[in-house]
């Protein structure tokens, strides 16, 4: 199975530094399950946009397989790479400081708990595309 990343996520996740042309980043795992691929269109509240989030509508990127789900979101100007974890409903992912909480049909919860303190942000689907 292979996934096709922007580099410049993955680096992100790394904490290296990237120049600001992105590239290919083709990931292997093992098995052969398939995978799943959408885009969606979002917006978020004025909370969104003081927590990173692009003012004015933007889109997301899910990508599922081979017993990953990844979230990858816009936040800062930079594509930063959600992995989902146990939720009891929806789709909980997680990155640095930040989740990210698509709750099946209900909006999608944006949140950030880091030193300066707790914000909450409520985004909801515009469209998506497979």
């Amino acid at each position: 199975m292979i996934f096709r990343l922007p580099l410049l996520a993955c680096l992100i996740m790394f904490v290296l530094s990237a120049s600001s042309s992105a590239s290919d980043l083709t990931l292997h795992l093992a098995g052969n399950e398939s995978f799943s691929h959408s885009l969606v269109q979002v917006e978020c509240d004025a909370n969104g946009v003081k927590m990173g989030a692009p003012s004015g509508p933007f889109s997301v990127e899910y990508i599922n397989g081979g017993g990953n789900s990844l979230a990858i979101v816009p936040i800062e100007g930079k594509s930063l790479i959600f992995v989902n974890v146990v939720a009891g409903s929806g789709a909980r992912y997680v990155a640095k400081q930040y989740t990210w909480w698509d709750a099946a049909g209900r909006g999608i919860s944006f949140t950030t708990d880091s030193l300066a303190g707790k914000m909450r942000s409520s985004c909801h689907h515009l469209s998506s595309a497979k």
